[in-house]
């Protein structure tokens, strides 16, 4: 396998949350971590109007939003929607951890789940691990 370094500065991250206070502190760590480009959306469909123009890297996305949840909105990526790429790393950054949901995401095929709140070092551990996998399935090692 190739070996490729990633680094966070060259990473595009979307911020999807309707709390216009958590989509601050969020960009806020991702930006003290030397995240290169982050984007912001307040509920899913403009996250989804959003990629329509461009895609990036990685989405952290809320699942409690209107008019369009997290979970819809995972759906909607998965299956075609908003982008070319359905397979596009989408971590939720969620307060709900109730089964049901948890379970929900699991089976809409999510690539990482965090309950909020969270700190820099577990996020970017999950963006990390999130974006290895990815590069892994593709044939890539991410030193």
């Amino acid at each position: 396998m190739a070996k490729v370094e990633v680094e966070l500065p060259k990473l595009t991250v979307l911020v999807v949350d309707d709390q216009d206070y958590v989509r601050t502190i969020v960009v806020q760590i991702l930006r003290k971590l030397g995240v290169g480009r982050v984007l912001q959306s307040s509920d899913g469909a403009e996250a989804l109007e959003i990629l329509e123009k461009t895609t990036p890297d990685l989405i952290l996305c809320d699942i409690k939003m209107k008019p369009v949840d997290g979970l819809q909105f995972l759906r909607d990526v998965r299956g075609g929607l908003g982008g070319p790429d359905p397979e596009l790393p989408i971590i939720f950054l969620t307060s709900a951890s109730d089964r049901e949901t948890v379970k929900a995401a699991i089976e809409g095929d999510i690539d990482g789940y965090l309950v909020k709140p969270v700190s820099p070092t577990d996020l970017k551990a999950k963006i990390i691990a999130v974006l290895g996998k990815r590069l892994a399935s593709r044939g890539v090692n991410w030193a």
